[in-house]
């Protein structure tokens, strides 16, 4: 695993127990990983906000797999006592010297709506800011994705400014400062 992992305790909604312990990690996205990047692409409630066009898995090797400099991605990994299992994905880029913008979606629809996307973009950020100092980090969700929003303003990212897209859609730009109450410290 790259990075922090970190050990959480959340309730699993349907299960008999009030709680079980969940370990959330991070590892380089690999080649192997590209037939369950299809299938999460692929997922509803990943198509409807992130839909690069990515429908084959020659599509998903050639975008997921092109080494660029200022990008880097990662698989979240959930792990339980029951084992481990790949839940989601991660990247950043680098914008500029001072700001990191990040993505990411979780994959497993049984992991979403459980307060595991809130831990593991805390976790992402404990992992990625200290060898970056940046000044800001940003995401840019679709306006309408009020989970995604929802979850950010948790994390602590706040409404900067709406864009648009290349593609003409809207962004919904949030950041999340360094001098905001000693969020990126």
């Amino acid at each position: 695993m790259v990075g922090l992992s970190q050990r959480f305790n959340l309730f699993i909604h349907g299960s008999t127990q009030r709680s079980e312990y969940l370990v959330l990690s991070f590892r380089p996205l690999r080649v192997n990983d590209f037939s369950l990047l299809l299938t999460w692409l692929s997922r509803k409630h990943v198509k409807q906000w992130w839909n690069d066009g990515d429908d084959t898995l020659e599509k998903v090797a050639l975008h997921y797999g092109t080494e660029e400099a200022d990008v880097a991605r990662f698989i979240l990994v959930q792990s339980t006592a029951s084992g481990e299992r790949p839940i989601g994905y991660f990247q950043y880029y680098i914008v500029s010297n001072e700001v990191i913008g990040i993505d990411q979606f979780i994959g497993e629809i049984d992991c979403i709506n459980q307060g595991i996307g809130t831990a593991a973009i805390q976790l992402f950020l404990k992992m990625i800011i200290p060898g970056h100092q940046p000044g800001q980090i940003i995401v840019d969700p679709h306006p309408e994705n009020k989970r995604a929003i929802r979850c950010y303003e948790k994390v602590g990212f706040v409404y900067y400014a709406t864009e648009r897209r290349e593609k003409g859609e809207s962004a919904y730009i949030m950041r999340l400062r360094n001098q905001d109450e000693g969020a990126l410290a």
